[in-house]
């Protein structure tokens, strides 16, 4: 039953409703019944499940034993939860245009001339082979 309406549930024109046969072994039992259905279109609704129990033992002719049919049964109902809205896509950012001319230093953030720090090593080197090449022809005279 469709409980804000209270009205029979009809999926594609069809009463939803399940038959269970069990044999009773007790006065309190609890028993699940399935229901298959295509729940869809229940989005936000409640639906409460009413019983009729009947004895079978002469099946020509069933007998109804009791009813439980209690729209306000919260042990009965079941809530469909609301079908979440879809966010919307966010926009794709543009691509960004590449560089005109490509760098040759490295991605350090370091942008120092190397060119003049190799010709001071180079200037240093040959200072000190100088140097060396002075005194060492000073020596040889002496």
């Amino acid at each position: 039953m469709l409980k804000e309406e209270n009205a029979e549930l009809l999926i594609n024109g069809k009463r939803v409703e399940s038959d269970y046969t069990f044999i009773a072994d007790s006065e309190a039992m609890k028993v699940e019944v399935a229901f298959t259905f295509d729940a869809t279109s229940l989005d936000g609704k409640q639906l409460v499940t009413f019983e009729e129990l009947y004895d079978l033992s002469n099946p020509d002719e069933p007998k109804k034993v009791t009813e439980h049919k209690d729209i306000e049964d919260k042990g009965q109902t079941i809530t469909f939860k609301e079908k979440p809205e879809e966010p919307e896509k966010p926009e794709t950012p543009p691509t960004p245009e590449k560089p005109n001319r490509p760098s040759d230093s490295p991605k350090t953030g370091d942008s120092t001339n190397v060119m003049a720090f190799i010709v001071m090593l180079l200037a240093s080197a040959g200072g000190l082979a100088g140097t060396y090449l002075y005194k060492r022809r000073k020596m040889k005279k002496s």
